[in-house]
């Protein structure tokens, strides 16, 4: 049996969930470090082009597209975790499944610049 596997070459993305962490007044803080984060899972990943209906797709909700990647599928991210490209933090908004290709398109919303030294 020969499958065609792709080959993720732009580099490799972390995923993570937010952990509850709350201020004085229960307010949800906002994440500045990796401190704020627990890691999911680390998988290569291809920049996709941004097509018009993706940019129409994510105004439609609010959003704004930032970044497309594909990446394996990994049936456990969902659009509640952010992704860590560098030291950049991005929400997924969307995360479009192929079956067929055991794929996954995240379309994402860059959320900040954080500090990634501990």
């Amino acid at each position: 049996m020969n499958k065609d596997f792709s080959s993720y070459n732009n580099g490799f993305l972390y995923v993570y969930k937010d952990r509850e962490i709350r201020t004085d007044f229960s307010a949800k803080k906002n994440v500045k470090s990796l401190d704020s984060l627990e890691f999911i899972v680390k998988l290569g990943y291809d920049e996709c082009s941004k097509r018009q209906q993706d940019f129409e797709f994510s105004e439609t909700i609010g959003r704004s597209l930032n970044l497309k990647v594909k990446t394996r599928l990994y049936r456990s991210v969902t659009n509640k975790h952010k992704v860590l490209i560098g030291n950049i933090l991005y929400d997924i908004f969307e995360v479009d499944i192929d079956r067929g290709k055991q794929e996954m398109y995240l379309y994402m919303e860059e959320v900040r610049t954080i500090d990634i030294t501990n």
